[in-house]
């Protein structure tokens, strides 16, 4: 049957962990999420005198953090004006990074590509707009002047230019600088959310943890700065000690290291944080391993890595045996197979201008800009009635659009500028050039990844007697090789994070980024085409997944087996000497599970080809098991969230089981994501120690519809509703 439907609605439970985090991208700019239990206060061992509170009710978000913090300056009647006010405050932290030194356009060379330069440039962008709206004119225009923020800083604190339109303004550039999108990319978000976790480093971290908490998230293991490691750990200690959590930290990397020999310094400081300090005493007791942070325009030391491992591996398995908190692996996680795209000509406007235009006085391009800015500002508004009725094919919008919500297609899609014969460019994550640098970078690290895996000390730190566990952060390249070339590693998906930065590759323009939200967001269409490629590159679930043997071991079976006859034979004979014994009890049950709730007789040639199909498909996914543990990657910078990556997985493995039946069935649905629930528990026991995770019936995402014409070039209909404790 070409064309299913869900038979019911279903509502899936939290999944309760994170496998991929990075503690200063949880923090969404707004949200939906209270702190709903009794007030927590965090008092850091090294500050006694310090502490921050969760307060029933609040909103954990960088908005809620500044109402929270600040209640005298927040004495508007109504919530919303609370929070229209505190989006204020937020651009002004914004304005004052850019006035300061950490503005990045004050760098002496400014032919690379420099952190933060994106976000910086959107900064600017919303300011000389929001100057040339009210008649302002300033002296300096160049970017890396204070000269436009202090004056635009200056206008925004007196209350009466705080009009509608100013508040839309404000709010569109917030969502824009503080998480990642089409235009930016995700470090830049990350950079510029120093200037909110510098004023408020206390409030920022028990915010974050209120806010896994109240997203159902109970396991994390999440990836932080070595400086930050004391603070966090004392945070998780006392939280896991209130809520029953288990939030475990990764000491991670540099951002970017240049050369072998600053690498290793900063692998040395790493290290430091697993040696003993007294007899006996390990200060970190949530300290699970270490986090390799992506070369994302680069290739990573990875052969550099496993040496340093292997000289130290005595730290590591003494650290094993620390006392309060035993673990059966030392963690490391890899970013590879993913990519930004940023480099020396594929960056921001600004940037690309001072790169490339030693011939052009920038007193002929900043007003050209400012012109732009303006006009694209002017455009977006006039068109903002026609883009509303064109979204009308997406009834799933909840909230009135922001009139000014294609500024960004407008300004460096749509439109484009040209100054004295050059035309300026700004990253984009759908163009050719981004997909480009990112398929490139991602590939030759993961080629890279394997070839140190291969030789020593890389074979060393993947044996099973090692105290290491290797598990791959991302892997959308090479995947499927990988997991059958090195049996050992693990990965953890993020489609959510891979979507906004481009790593996917999978949308060659905004409007192929724009149609597809049922991937994206759980809400609206998805091109067939798109499923295939995603399942594809994460888990592939093809035929030819399996041995020519295989396949007719199960069509030879399918012909004569009746019903539930020798299926604990069948999966013996076909995967089970390919699992690893700790997570053969986990596959067994998910494959008997599936073959008992699809409730075929048999008794027909028509049941047998049904049972042949559902037998192939249900081993491919059994043989992929590696690749269904989840992870977000930073839930607020990148627009991602563990629950929508758990209901997007199961919708995946449902759609090459179920999509030739006319009725979806729910049953076999829920027990798909049950199946990807007990796996993490399964992978947290013999990684980390045992665990117990309390049953959580209540529905953190319903599936309203899933329905679609299974063929080439068709399109398939998810709707989801999200629900909060």
């Amino acid at each position: 049957m070409a064309y299913f439907t869900l038979n019911t609605e279903v509502g899936f439970p939290a999944y309760p962990f994170d496998f991929h985090s990075h503690f200063a991208g949880i923090l969404p700019v707004e949200s939906d999420v209270r702190w709903k239990p009794a007030s927590f206060t965090f008092t850091p061992k090294s500050s006694s005198d310090k502490h921050a509170t969760l307060d029933t009710g609040q909103e954990l978000s960088l908005v809620g953090l500044l109402i929270h913090e600040n209640p005298k300056d927040y004495g508007q009647p109504t919530v919303e004006e609370k929070r229209q006010a505190a989006h204020y405050h937020l651009f002004d932290l914004a304005l004052a990074r850019m006035m300061g030194p950490k503005n990045p356009f004050r760098a002496y060379d400014k032919d690379a590509y420099l952190r933060g330069e994106c976000a910086a440039e959107s900064v600017y962008l919303a300011c000389v707009i929001l100057l040339r709206r009210f008649g302002l004119c300033v002296t300096h225009l160049a970017i890396e002047r204070p000269d436009v923020y202090q004056t635009t800083q200056d206008l925004l604190r007196d209350l009466t230019k705080r009009d509608e339109r100013t508040g839309q303004l404000v709010r569109y550039f917030n969502r824009k600088i503080w998480s990642a999108n089409k235009y930016t990319p995700f470090d830049d978000a990350y950079w510029m959310r120093g200037a909110i976790r510098d004023l408020y480093p206390l409030a920022f971290a028990v915010m974050t943890a209120g806010y896994l908490y109240g997203e159902g998230i109970t396991h994390t293991q999440t990836a932080t700065g070595a400086d930050e490691i004391p603070l966090l750990n004392d945070l998780f200690v006392q939280f896991n000690q209130a809520w029953k959590t288990h939030y475990t930290l990764l000491a991670h990397t540099a951002h970017g290291y240049t050369t072998k020999k600053l690498f290793a310094k900063d692998l040395d400081t790493l290290i430091d944080l697993f040696e003993q300090r007294t007899e006996g005493a390990f200060p970190y007791a949530t300290l699970v391993g270490l986090d390799l942070l992506g070369m994302e325009t680069a290739t990573g030391f990875y052969a550099e890595f496993f040496k340093v491992l292997q000289d130290n591996r005595a730290v590591f398995e003494a650290y094993l045996e620390k006392p309060v908190i035993r673990q059966q692996k030392v963690v490391l996680h890899i970013h590879c197979g993913e990519g930004t795209g940023v480099s020396n000509n594929n960056r921001s406007l600004c940037g690309y201008f001072l790169r490339n235009s030693s011939l052009i006085d920038p007193a002929q391009f900043y007003p050209a800009l400012v012109d732009h800015a303006y006009t694209s500002y002017r455009n977006t508004l006039q068109e903002a009635d026609a883009k509303a009725r064109e979204r009308g094919h997406a009834p799933h919008r909840k909230q009135k659009a922001n009139p000014v919500g294609e500024l960004f297609d407008e300004l460096f899609h749509d439109s484009s500028l040209t100054v004295g014969g050059l035309q300026v460019q700004r990253f984009d994550i759908t163009s050719a050039t981004t997909q480009s640098l990112v398929a490139y970078y991602a590939r030759s690290n993961i080629m890279n990844l394997c070839n140190a895996l291969e030789v020593e000390p890389g074979q060393s730190v993947i044996k099973s007697t090692s105290p290491f566990t290797v598990r791959i952060g991302h892997g959308y390249y090479y995947r499927n090789y990988v997991a059958a070339r090195f049996p050992q590693v693990t990965f953890d998906t993020n489609l959510g994070s891979n979507f906004i930065t481009g790593a996917s590759g999978l949308f060659d323009s905004a409007n192929a980024y724009r149609l597809n939200r049922g991937l994206r967001h759980l809400n609206g269409y998805v091109d067939t085409d798109t499923l295939e490629a995603t399942t594809t590159a994460i888990s592939y679930l093809n035929p030819e997944r399996m041995t020519v043997a295989q396949l007719t071991y199960l069509h030879d079976m399918s012909s004569r087996q009746e019903p539930d006859d020798n299926d604990k034979e069948i999966f013996h004979n076909v995967a089970g000497r390919d699992v690893p014994e700790w997570v053969k009890k986990v596959l067994q049950g998910f494959f008997f599970h599936q073959i008992h709730l699809c409730e075929i007789t048999g008794k027909t040639k028509q049941d047998n080809y049904i049972r042949y199909r559902l037998y192939r498909t249900l081993f491919a996914i059994v043989l992929n098991w590696r690749s269904y543990l989840l992870g977000a990657d930073g839930q607020g910078v990148e627009h991602s969230n563990v629950q929508d990556e758990a209901v997007r997985m199961t919708l995946l493995l449902a759609y090459a089981l179920y999509r030739d039946r006319e009725s979806v069935p729910h049953k076999p649905l829920e027990a798909l994501y049950s199946f990807l629930i007990e796996l993490a528990k399964a992978y947290w026991r013999i990684t980390l120690n045992d665990i117990e995770i309390g049953d959580r019936d209540e529905p953190r995402v319903v599936l309203k519809r899933f329905e679609g014409f299974e063929s080439p070039d068709s399109v398939v209909l998810i709707r989801t509703e999200r629900h909060h404790d």
